[in-house]
C-alpha cells in the first residue's frame, strides 16, 4: 500500500509539474477537469509526508525524475544576440583546453565542492532538525494517553532496575572488606620486598606531580637495576589488581542478572518498554566496566595496585574524569534511547545523539587542555635527556594539546557530516585499538616482569653467572620493548585494515625475510651462550687457582687469555657472518674458496708474521715466561709487561720499550722461575789465611741467613765449593747461597757488603788487581808485595808500581 501510495503521489506531483509548465492552448482545450482527491488518499498523502523515511524517498525520487527530465528537455532555441554572443565566443580561443590537464582539475573540483556542499547541508540540516524532537516533546505533553505511556514506563523503568542497583550496592559493600584485604596484602608485601618512595599527594595534579627524571649521572647499571625492581613491582602487583578487577566486576554481574529477572517478571517482551529496558541496561553496563577496566590501571585508593608508574594525584585525576565523562555521556545516550523507544523519529534520535556526542568530545578536550601544561614539561624533559631530540621534543610540547583536540573535534565532525559512516568504523576500530594496546600493555608487564625476576638477585646470592648474565639485561629489555612494540604496530595495522600479516604468508618474501631473521637470532644467541660459557668457565678456573694459592698457573692463563678470546671471536664471528649471508640468499661456496685461496697465499706471504704467531702460542703454551718476569729474549733483557699472540714487550732496566716479535726469539732466558742463587766470588791476596777467609764467609752467610730481613727469602745456609781460581797474586774463594727468586739480588748485594765490612775489621786482605814491586839499595832482587827479604823484613818500605820501561828510556837499575 505505501508504494502504491508513494507512486500515486509522485504521479500527482509529476502531473502538477507538467500542468506548471506553459503548453499550447489545444492541449490545455482538450485536458479535462483534474481528478477528484478523497479524503482517504489525502490522509495517507499526509501520513507519508510526515514519516521522515518516507518523506526521504519521495524526495529522492522527484531529484530523480527532475535529472532525467532536464536530460531529456530539447535544447531552447536562444535569441539572435545570445546566438551572435556564442558565435563571437566561439570564434574567440578558449583560455583552456577542452580534454587538458588544467580543466579536468577545474571540473573534478567543482564536481568535490558541490558534492563536499551538498553532504555538508544535509548533515547540518539534520543536525539542527530540532523540530522533530519540539514536536515529539509536544506531542508527549498535550496528549493525555501518550503522557500515561510515557509515565507508565518510566515507573517500570524504575521498579526494575532501583532494585538492581540496589543490591549491587549490597555486593559492594560485602565485597569492600575483600578488596580491602588485596590491597593491604599487597602493601604489607611491597614493604617487605622493595617498598617505593612516597608521593606527596595533592587534589589536582600539576608539574611537580610528574615522575621524577632521572640523572644524567646515574649509571648504567644503577638505571638497569631500577628498570629490572620497576618491571618486578609490576609483575608482583598484577595478580592482585586482576583479583580486585574481579571482585569489583561481581557486583555488575549481580546487577545485570536481578534487572534480568525483574524485567522478565514484566511480560512486555518485544515492547517499547523492554527494549528501553535492554539499552539503559546495556548502556550502563558499558559505563560500568570502562570505569572499572580504568580504575584496574589507575588504582586511586590502592597505589599498591597501580599498574602504571603515576603519582596518587594523577591516578586520582585521571579516574574522576574517566568517570565524570562516562557518566554524563551514559546518562544522555540513555535519555536518548529511552525517547527512542517511544516514538522519537529518526532524524530526532541522530540529531540527539550528534548533541550527546558533541557533548562528551567537548569534555574530552577540556581534558586535555587541562593536561597540556604538564606533559608539556614532561615532554620536554624527556627530550632533554636525549640532546639530538630536543628540538623535536619542545616542538612536540607545544603543538600536542592543539593538534590533539583538533583530532577529536575533527572525529565528531566526521560523524556528524556522515562522510561514509566514518565515525562508527572510527569508534569500533578505536575501540579495538584500545582492547589491544590495554592486552599488550599486560603481556609487557608479565615479559618484563618475569625478565627482571629472572635477572634479579640479592648480592650476597649472586654468582658469576648473574653477574655476567645481567650485562645483558638492557639490552634483552630492549630487544623484548622493541619486539612488543612491533607486535603492537602489526596488530594495530591489521585491525585498520592493513593487510600486515599476508605479507608473511608462505612463499612470501615476508616469509622468507621473518625465517631468515629468525634463523640469524638464534646463531647469534648459540654464538653469545658459546662465548659467555667460555669466559664464565675461564674466570672460575682463574677464581679457583687464585684461591688455592695457585698464581703461577693463574698468570699464565692471564697470558693466554687475550689470545684465546681473540681466537675464540674470530671463530664465533666467522660462523654467524656464515650463516647469516648463507640465509640472506648469498652463496658462501665462492667466498670460502677465495678465503682459502687468500689464505694460502697470505701464509705464502708473510711466513715471518706466520712464524711469529706459531712460535707465540708455543711459547706462551709452555710457559716459558710471564708478565712480570725478568727474561733475556734477542739479547735483550728486561721485565715482561705485554704478551700478545706475535709480540713480547720488554721494560729494560733504563726505561727503554723493547717490541720483540716472536720469531727472533731462539733462547729464552728467564731468572723468574722460583729459584735464584746468590752467587758469591771474592778473590783475596796472595798469603792469606785461606782457613780463615772460609770460616768468615761462612760466619756472615749464617749470619745473613737469622737476619729477620732476609731469612724469608734464604732457602739454605751458604755453600762453600772451593778455589775457584789460583795464580801469582790471588786467591779466588766461590760459593753460594739458595734464594728465592725475587730476592737473590738483594742477599747477594747484602752478601757482599758484610764481605767487605767484616774483612775490613779481621784484616783479610783482598787481592789487588794491580801489582806492587819494591827495590832495595844493595841490588837484591824485588821483593813482591807481602813477600819477606832475606833478613826477614817485610817489603814495604819503598814501593813502586811496577810499569813496563819507556822506549825513550831503557830501565836502569837503581843505585
Amino acid at each position: 500500500m505505501r508504494h502504491f501510495l508513494l507512486g500515486w503521489l509522485l504521479a500527482a506531483v509529476v502531473s502538477a509539474a507538467h500542468a506548471a509548465m506553459p503548453a499550447p492552448a489545444a492541449a490545455s482545450a482538450a485536458s479535462g477537469t483534474a481528478p477528484a482527491l478523497t479524503p482517504q488518499q489525502a490522509q495517507q498523502a499526509l501520513n507519508v509526508l510526515e514519516n521522515p523515511r518516507d518523506r526521504a524517498q519521495v524526495e529522492t525520487t522527484l531529484r530523480a525524475i527532475a535529472a532525467v527530465g532536464a536530460l531529456a528537455a530539447p535544447a531552447v532555441p536562444a535569441s539572435d544576440a545570445a546566438a551572435a554572443s556564442g558565435a563571437s565566443a566561439a570564434a574567440a580561443p578558449a583560455a583552456l583546453t577542452s580534454n587538458g590537464l588544467a580543466s579536468m582539475l577545474v571540473r573534478q573540483g567543482s564536481r568535490w565542492t558541490t558534492e563536499i556542499g551538498d553532504a555538508l547541508k544535509e548533515s547540518l540540516r539534520s543536525l539542527l532538525d530540532v523540530g522533530s524532537v519540539g514536536s515529539w516533546w509536544h506531542d508527549r505533553l498535550v496528549r493525555a494517553d501518550a503522557r500515561a505511556d510515557l509515565a507508565h514506563a518510566l515507573w517500570i523503568i524504575i521498579a526494575v532496575l532501583v532494585p538492581a542497583l540496589l543490591v549491587e550496592w549490597f555486593a559492594k559493600r560485602l565485597l569492600r572488606r575483600a578488596l580491602a584485604a588485596v590491597a593491604a596484602r599487597r602493601a604489607d608485601t611491597s614493604r617487605r620486598t622493595a617498598p617505593e618512595s612516597v608521593t606527596v599527594e595533592s587534589a589536582t595534579p600539576d608539574d611537580d606531580d610528574a615522575p621524577p627524571d632521572t640523572p644524567d649521572a646515574a649509571p648504567a647499571s644503577s638505571e638497569g637495576r631500577g628498570h629490572a625492581r620497576r618491571h618486578t613491582t609490576l609483575l608482583y602487583r598484577m595478580p592482585r589488581a586482576l583479583v580486585s578487577l574481579a571482585l569489583r566486576a561481581v557486583p555488575l554481574l549481580v546487577f545485570v542478572g536481578v534487572a534480568s529477572l525483574t524485567m522478565s517478571a514484566i511480560g512486555d517482551a518485544g515492547g517499547p518498554i523492554e527494549s528501553a529496558l535492554e539499552a539503559l541496561i546495556d548502556i550502563y553496563v558499558i559505563c560500568r566496566l570502562v570505569t572499572i577496566v580504568s580504575r584496574l590501571c589507575f588504582q586511586p585508593d590502592a597505589r599498591q595496585l597501580r599498574l602504571l608508574h603515576i603519582s596518587d594525584a594523577w591516578a586520582d585525576f585521571a579516574q574522576r574524569s574517566i568517570a565524570r565523562i562516562a557518566i554524563v555521556v551514559g546518562a544522555c545516550t540513555a535519555a536518548v534511547e529511552v525517547a527512542a523507544n517511544f516514538g522519537l523519529s529518526d532524524a530526532g534520535h541522530l540529531a540527539l545523539l550528534k548533541a550527546v556526542a558533541l557533548v562528551g568530545h567537548l569534555m574530552v578536550s577540556a581534558l586535555i587542555l587541562q593536561c597540556r601544561r604538564p606533559v608539556a614539561a614532561r615532554i620536554r624533559a624527556a627530550g632533554e635527556d636525549r640532546p639530538s631530540f630536543a628540538m623535536i621534543g619542545n616542538a612536540l610540547a607545544d603543538a600536542w594539546a592543539p593538534v590533539s583536540v583538533f583530532i577529536v573535534m575533527a572525529l565528531w565532525f566526521v560523524w556528524a557530516l556522515d562522510v561514509h559512516n566514518g565515525y562508527r568504523v572510527l569508534i569500533t576500530l578505536g575501540g579495538r585499538s584500545i582492547a589491544v594496546m590495554i592486552g599488550m600493555r599486560m603481556v609487557s608487564i608479565v615479559v618484563f616482569g618475569a625478565l627482571a625476576r629472572l635477572f634479579q638477585g640479592r648480592d650476597e646470592d649472586r654468582t658469576l653467572v648473574h653477574a655476567h648474565a645481567y650485562r645483558y639485561y638492557p639490552l634483552l629489555r630492549q630487544i623484548l620493548s622493541g619486539a612488543i612494540g612491533i607486535v603492537t604496530v602489526a596488530l594495530l595495522l591489521q585491525i585498520w585494515g592493513v593487510p600486515i600479516f599476508r605479507a608473511f604468508e608462505t612463499g612470501t618474501i615476508g616469509h622468507r625475510l621473518a625465517s631468515a631473521l629468525v634463523t640469524i637470532a638464534i646463531a647469534a644467541i648459540v654464538a653469545l651462550i658459546v662465548w659467555e660459557a667460555a669466559n664464565i668457565a675461564i674466570e672460575r678456573r682463574l677464581q679457583r687457582w687464585t684461591r688455592e694459592g695457585n698464581l703461577m698457573r693463574a698468570a699464565r692463563l692471564r697470558t693466554l687469555l687475550p689470545m684465546l678470546r681473540s681466537l675464540l671471536f674470530v671463530m664465533i664471528a666467522l660462523v654467524v657472518v656464515l650463516t647469516g649471508l648463507s640465509q640472506l640468499g648469498v652463496n658462501v661456496g665462492p667466498l670460502l674458496a677465495g678465503a682459502s685461496i687468500f689464505g694460502v697465499a697470505l701464509g705464502f706471504g708473510s711466513q715471518k708474521l706466520v712464524q711469529d704467531f706459531i712460535t707465540g702460542i708455543f711459547l706462551l703454551m709452555e710457559n716459558a715466561m710471564q708478565v712480570g718476569d725478568w727474561v733475556t729474549l734477542a739479547g735483550v733483557s728486561g721485565t715482561v709487561e705485554y704478551l700478545s699472540i706475535r709480540t713480547v714487550r720488554l721494560r729494560a732496566g733504563d726505561g727503554s720499550l723493547y717490541t720483540i716479535p716472536f720469531s727472533s726469539v731462539t733462547t729464552v732466558n728467564n731468572t723468574n722461575r722460583g729459584l735464584g742463587n746468590a752467587a758469591v766470588k771474592i778473590s783475596i791476596a796472595y798469603g792469606e789465611d785461606i782457613d780463615r777467609a772460609i770460616a768468615t764467609l761462612k760466619e756472615i752467610g749464617a749470619a745473613l741467613r737469622d737476619d729477620p730481613k732476609y731469612r724469608d727469602g734464604i732457602l739454605s745456609d751458604f755453600s762453600y765449593w772451593g778455589i775457584d781460581q789460583v795464580d801469582g797474586a790471588t786467591l779466588a774463594l766461590a760459593g753460594q747461597m739458595q734464594c728465592t727468586d725475587s730476592t737473590r739480588w738483594s742477599v747477594q748485594r747484602e752478601f757482599n757488603r758484610r764481605i767487605a765490612e767484616t774483612f775490613r775489621e779481621r784484616g783479610i786482605r783482598i787481592a789487588n788487581p794491580q801489582r806492587s814491586v819494591v827495590a832495595y839499595a844493595d841490588g837484591s832482587r824485588p821483593v813482591v808485595d807481602g813477600e819477606n827479604d832475606s833478613n826477614g823484613n817485610n817489603g814495604h818500605a819503598v814501593e813502586a808500581t811496577a810499569r813496563p820501561p819507556s822506549p825513550a828510556e831503557p830501565a836502569r837499575k837503581p843505585n
